[in-house]
Parts: C-alpha cells; structure tokens; sequence
C-alpha cells in the first residue's frame, strides 16, 4: 500500500506522494529496532543507495546557518531532513520487496490522474498552462516520467486488459506533459524513448543493431508526432522568437533569455566561490547585484535558482556539491543499468517454477529501467530546470528510485516454503 500510494496520487492531490511516503517512514521506523540488533541488513546495491542519500543529505546540510540564521525553507532544512527521513524509510524495504503489481497500478493511476487533471485545468479552468497543483515545469516533466514509467509496466503486464489500461494511462501521461508546455521534458522525450526501445524486453530476440534501429526509428516518429501538436508547436515558436528578436536576450525578461543570464551568471559565482560555493544567500545576493548593475534582467530576483541544476550546485555548493550531486545520479544509474544487462537463466524444478521466474524477472527488468529512465530523465531536465529545488522534485527521485531498486535488487531472501510461499 506505502508503495502504490508513493505514485497513485503524486500529482493530482497536493503533495499526493506524501501519503505513500509517511507510510514507508512508519514502516521503516518499525523495522529499524531489527537493523541496530543486526537482524535486518540490505545488501551492496541498497547499502550503496543508502549512502548516496545520506552524501546527497550532507551536501544539502552545507549551508543550514548563513548570517547567523538557520535556513528553515524549501532550500534549507526543510529539503536535507527529507533525505534523512527517507534514510529512516529505507529498513522497510530492506525487509519487505515492493510488490510489482502495487508499483504497476501506481504508476498507472498517477499518469492517468495527472492527464486528466491537466486537462481539467486547461479546457475547464481555462489554464494556459497546466500546473497541477506545483508549477507547470515540475508538473509537466514529473507526468512525464509518470506516463514513461506507465508504458514500461505495460509492456511488462501479461494480461491484455492491463497493457490496454497501462497504454492509456501512459497516453494520459503524456497528455499532461504537453498540456503543461514544458520544453525542457520534450527535449529529453527521445533520447528516453531509445532507451527504453532499445532496452525495453527482456528476452527479446534479435541483436542490438536491430534493436537500436527499431529505438531510434520509435524516437524519430516520437519526435514527429510531438512537433506536429499546436500546443508544442507554440511553445518552440516562442523560444525561437526570444532568441532572435532581441540583440541580448540574456537580459531581456523573456523565458528563454532568463535563463541564459541564469546559467551565465551561475557560472561566474561558482567560478568565484569553486571549491564550497557562495550559499544560497550569497546567490541571491549576488544576483540582486547583477540585476543592479542591468547585467541580468529584471525578473531574475523573483528566482532563486539557476535554472540548471548542475551550475545552481556549483554557485551554491561549489565542486564538493557537484561530486556529491554526480554521486546520487551515478549509484542508482549505474545498479539500473547493471540489472539490465542480460543474466544466464538458474535450473528450476518445474514449468510453474520456471512460469514464476518469468514473472520476477520480467518486474526486475521493468524496476530497472524505470529507474534508469528516472535518472536520465532527472539529467535532461536539470539541463533547463533545478528540479532538487522543489519538494516534488526531491521526493519524487528519492522515493521512486528507492522502490525501483528494492524491486530490481531485493534485499531479503523469499520464503520458499509453508503458506507464505503458496501466499
């Protein structure tokens, strides 16, 4: 149930996913007397996991007192306790694996709520952006990986009737990301759809050259289908005009000029500052002084981030944040894409055994590549956005990846015998 509620409700309630989590934490506390008496121990790739959240938690500890004040915001201690209540989360599927079809059916009514709420919001409310109930980018690129997420499971269900609903609940998914006009997921739509065409069937036959064309022949329609629909068409028109039509869009009040004078500006303060970074106060500082100076436009003191989640760590954090950023991609990227590669099949005893075993690898497999798709994802979005700078965003890479590898890399033995095996 924790599992299910994590994805089921994480964009069309406020803070949907929070249900899931407060459940994982309850759990996890309930296991933790179990790891101090050394009953309960995850193994390497959990164990590795484990401490990527905890450097990642560290990083975000760097700056918790600046001018004599503790950072008590978004920014402050309110994101680095969330990695350490996962920490204390973590016991619960150290003890338990998630149950494939809890994370099925989670994804599914996520993506689902999430397209239907997007439209909702455009063609009842009249929105011209869905948001949900967060910004339109974070609601846009977290459905985004909701409806990927949903056409994995799909493909992974058995049953007709479940790749159907799986299908339109992906579709719904992708609705949202489209009603949302946000770019920057569109831009890293194709390059994860050849990876998971690509890496999307287990025991596919055929080699990869075969494989790699069939993946970058499902991008390239992708891409057509994407760019022929008007909101897309729209939102590139846009983009294309900011650039062109003013001599320094970097200091025009423009989207796409904004984010040009972000990114430059990042990079002049980390350079400053490139070993620990100037604080998230020494940013904004320092761009309330740019701003001055007419060196960015006006509408930069209204943000607080850089709008690219590599540079924000570096004028932050400097190089100490960026490796330990690098780390918390790597370590989950990295146990994904290791599960993925192709395994020698144990001797089973019977047809239902062997029946059962397809099974557990056929949800391994999709556990590791929604988890790979969710780091990938996170890497193309951070490109235009900091998605770690909003609560979602930290609480969906957090919890989804912690399910994706449990799954992918269970951590306790099954039963084998008695009714908990038949069960």
């Amino acid at each position: 149930m924790a599992a299910f509620l994590v994805l089921a409700p994480a964009l069309w309630l406020p803070s949907g996913y929070s249900i899931g989590a407060i459940l994982l934490l309850m759990l996890g506390l309930w296991r933790w007397p179990a790891v101090l008496r050394g009953q309960l121990t995850p193994n390497a790739p959990l164990r590795a996991w484990a401490l990527a959240v905890l450097a990642m938690g560290l990083v975000w500890s760097m700056y918790l007192v600046e001018d004599g004040r503790l950072m008590t915001n978004t920014l402050g201690l309110d994101r680095s306790s969330k990695y350490f209540l996962v920490l204390l989360a973590l016991p619960a599927v150290w003890a338990q694996r998630p149950a494939g079809s809890a994370l099925r059916w989670g994804c599914w009514v996520g993506a689902a709520g999430a397209g239907l709420l997007a439209g909702w919001q455009v063609l009842v409310q009249h929105l011209e952006r869905a948001e949900g109930y967060t910004n339109a980018i974070q609601f846009g690129n977290l459905s985004l990986l909701l409806a990927l997420w949903s056409g994995i499971w799909a493909v992974q269900a058995s049953r007709l009737h479940e790749r159907l609903l799986g299908s339109l609940a992906a579709v719904l998914g992708l609705a949202a990301s489209v009603l949302s006009g946000s770019r920057g997921g569109w831009v890293t739509l194709p390059v994860l759809l050849v990876v998971i065409v690509w890496l999307g069937q287990p025991f596919a036959k055929g080699g990869q050259p075969k494989r790699g064309l069939r993946a970058l022949g499902a991008a390239l329609l992708a891409c057509l289908l994407l760019a022929s629909l008007p909101p897309v068409q729209k939102r590139a028109h846009e983009a294309v005009q900011e650039l062109l039509q003013q001599p320094e869009p970097e200091k025009s009040n423009t989207s796409t000029g904004s984010r040009l004078a972000f990114w430059m500006h990042a990079w002049r303060l980390g350079m400053a500052h490139p070993w620990l970074g100037a604080g998230q106060l020494g940013y904004e500082q320092s761009q309330r002084e740019a701003v001055a100076r007419q060196e960015m436009p006006s509408m930069s003191v209204h943000f607080n981030h850089a709008h690219n989640e590599w540079l924000d760590m570096f004028a932050k954090r400097g190089l100490l944040g960026v490796s330990g950023l690098a780390l918390f991609y790597a370590v989950p990227g990295f146990l994904c894409w290791r599960r993925l590669r192709p395994t020698g099949r144990e001797p089973l005893e019977n047809a239902t055994a062997a029946g059962n075993e397809d099974a557990a690898r056929g949800e391994r497999h999709a556990a590791a590549l929604c988890g790979l798709v969710t780091v990938l994802g996170y890497l193309g979005f951070g490109m235009t956005q900091v998605m770690f700078a909003h609560n979602n965003g930290n609480l969906m890479y957090l919890l989804p990846i912690t399910l994706w590898l449990a799954v992918c890399w269970p951590a306790a033995a099954p039963q084998t015998s008695g009714a908990g095996a038949q069960r």
